[in-house]
């Protein structure tokens, strides 16, 4: 009995052993992402923290939020970050030039800009840009990128894109605070609706419902990141989806971790919301399809910002995204 006692006893600590040197394992998967400065469009990771989806899912994330989206790119390909989530256009030009980058999906897929005039500026729609102060982040950054697709849509020439006066402000606030102080005539900058409601700002539209197709920051990774991180990918791609899902299905809660990390009232807190959920930005399933790759590319290609299009399996792996929906499946918006 005693020797059965013992051997009990053995067993149970090297379980436990076992299973707490499972866990320390686990807790140890460390990511660092890199992302635009601090906006709503975050509230995914802000929940994916608060709520504990990371810590099920066995990970500690660091979110770097840097202002000029062109820098996480460079710090990817240098193995700096784990994924970038600052623009799809500047890792497809990476990957033209060379660079092992790839989009993997995302949960921010959507547009989240909004088109700002100032007020007193004359400008009525993008047409009205030749010869004014445009803000962007800087050329080649993702502000610049949309705002001269706007204009090509608009059957805009080379030369009407050129004569605009583009002026480089780091940070969606900058670009804003240009608006309201009329520093510049207008930008595309993450909704805000203190500055929606200004009197020296006006919203012309909702930049995603002109863009469709465009992707906007999903999750792009270097590709040995895959090969070395692809369980570390996967389980953050999961926690991702299921913060994603929860803010979707619950509004009172998502608001309330919205309160503790946004410095805006409640009724501005609900507009954000409202502008993120039935705007399609968030996307609760996080696909990235080749359609979509291909338009960012001749995006890219009419702008100078890579040399040709490149088959989808050179700047797009789908297949994490595709595991982790075969385990939680596709979410359908009520």
């Amino acid at each position: 009995m005693s020797m059965m006692s013992r051997s009990l006893k053995a067993a149970l600590l090297a379980g436990a052993f076992s299973v707490a040197m499972s866990t320390a394992a686990l807790a140890a998967d460390a990511l660092k992402i890199g992302m635009p400065a601090k906006m709503f469009l975050n509230l995914v990771e802000f929940v994916a923290q608060d709520q504990g989806f990371y810590e099920k899912n066995g990970l500690t994330v660091e979110l770097v939020h840097i202002a000029d989206s062109s820098i996480p790119v460079r710090s990817l390909i240098a193995g700096e970050l784990d994924i970038s989530q600052a623009g799809m256009s500047e890792t497809l030009a990476a990957a033209d030039k060379g660079g092992t980058l790839k989009t993997i999906g995302g949960v921010h897929t959507g547009l989240h800009y909004a088109f700002y005039a100032n007020a007193a500026s004359g400008v009525k729609d993008v047409t009205d840009l030749p010869g004014k102060k445009v803000g962007i982040s800087s050329p080649g950054s993702l502000p610049h990128v949309v705002i001269t697709a706007l204009m090509r849509q608009a059957g805009m020439s080379e030369e009407q894109i050129k004569s605009v006066q583009w002026v480089s402000l780091k940070g969606s606030s900058a670009r804003i605070n240009g608006i309201l102080t009329g520093t510049i005539d207008a930008t595309v900058s993450n909704y805000d609706p203190k500055a929606a409601h200004d009197k020296n700002a006006k919203v012309l539209f909702v930049v995603s419902k002109k863009l469709p197709n465009y992707v906007m920051t999903p999750w792009d990774v270097n590709d040995q990141t895959i090969a070395k991180k692809r369980d570390v990918l996967k389980r953050f791609v999961k926690a991702e989806l299921e913060a994603t899902r929860w803010i979707f299905d619950n509004e009172k809660g998502a608001l309330d971790v919205a309160k503790k990390h946004f410095d805006y009232n409640d009724e501005q807190l609900a507009e954000f919301y409202e502008f993120y959920k039935i705007g399609g930005i968030w996307n609760p399933n996080g696909t990235v399809t080749a359609d979509q790759a291909k338009y960012m590319q001749e995006l890219n290609v009419e702008g100078g910002l890579q040399k040709a299009v490149h088959p989808a399996e050179k700047v797009l792996d789908t297949s994490i995204v595709q595991e982790v929906l075969a385990e939680i499946g596709t979410y359908k918006q009520p």
